[in-house]
């Protein structure tokens, strides 16, 4: 999902009250886009002296970004794997298959789906830009569960995401927030794949995600770290899905392509992180789950 493009001033930060400027970054990089049509372009990425999260300067148009973007990922091994996992998560928190759930930040869907071929008959999805889940009207109700995976980064302003959901919370609602950390993430690394230059318009820090989500009434439930695609099933771990990408060059966007099962197979660190990665996970990811009050 992503944000509509504005005006405001990209070298002030718009995350902490008392916002850095990229003149006082503590960082600040040339970061390629790991999509692979435009890896020869580059954006600047800095990072605020006060918050600690990540920004992009440069004004894009998105809508060229965002043409085929992950349009063919739907319910598959890897993706099954990642909604079992994170429906575990979230029984452990009080789902029940009677509660209305909204996946905010939707795609095309295939967590509502795989939500309702589970018997959950209360999960909706919600995203703008996808014809199917663009109606508006789903967000004048009220929900028990409010999810929101890889989604904030991609806004200009994150506050709009807070604004949005926290207004369809019921009292006593849960808020997961799936998302990279920006505290975990070194500049230097300039291929690091959380970095996805242009769509991830920022990046924010463990600190300043949980304090805009205090700052909107929520208390902290839990906070994981470790990305919703880290699981213990073979394959479906980041030790072996970022290794993976980066033997395809970095192009983040190979993993829609058919796998290059004889390149793992051939491999054995590959081989290795398929079935034991989990064990040896990379930071840079994390996820937070917030309760809204009674």
């Amino acid at each position: 999902m992503k944000s509509t493009p504005s005006d405001r001033d990209r070298t002030v930060c718009n995350v902490c009250d008392n916002p850095g400027t990229v003149d006082r970054a503590t960082e600040i990089a040339q970061i390629p886009s790991n999509m692979k049509r435009f890896q020869h372009q580059y954006f600047t990425v800095w990072r605020c002296k006060n918050c600690s999260s990540l920004h992009s300067q440069e004004s894009v148009d998105l809508n060229v970004y965002y043409k085929d973007y992950f349009s063919n990922i739907g319910l598959n091994y890897f993706t099954i794997c990642s909604y079992w996992s994170q429906i575990q998560f979230l029984r452990k928190n009080g789902l029940q298959k009677n509660r209305q759930i909204l996946d905010f930040g939707c795609n095309h869907g295939s967590f509502v789906s795989f939500l309702n071929k589970l018997g959950y008959k209360g999960a909706i999805g919600y995203d703008p830009y996808v014809p199917q889940f663009s109606d508006r009207t789903v967000l004048d109700r009220q929900y028990h569960i409010v999810t929101s995976y890889d989604v904030i980064e991609h806004f200009e302003e994150p506050r709009d995401l807070f604004e949005e959901a926290v207004r369809c919370l019921e009292p006593g609602g849960l808020f997961l927030i799936g998302t990279p950390n920006a505290q975990e993430l070194n500049l230097s690394d300039v291929h690091r794949p959380e970095f996805h230059q242009p769509y991830h318009r920022h990046i924010l820090s463990e600190r300043a995600l949980i304090d805009l989500g205090v700052s909107y009434g929520l208390e902290v439930v839990e906070v994981v770290d470790r990305w919703c695609f880290d699981t213990l099933f073979p394959g479906v771990n980041t030790r072996f899905i970022w290794s993976y990408v980066r033997r395809m060059g970095n192009a983040i966007d190979s993993l829609e392509d058919t796998p290059r099962i004889g390149m793992v197979f051939t491999s054995p660190l590959l081989l290795f992180y398929f079935f034991l990665g989990y064990f040896f996970p990379i930071p840079g990811n994390m996820i937070i789950l917030f309760r809204r009050p009674l």
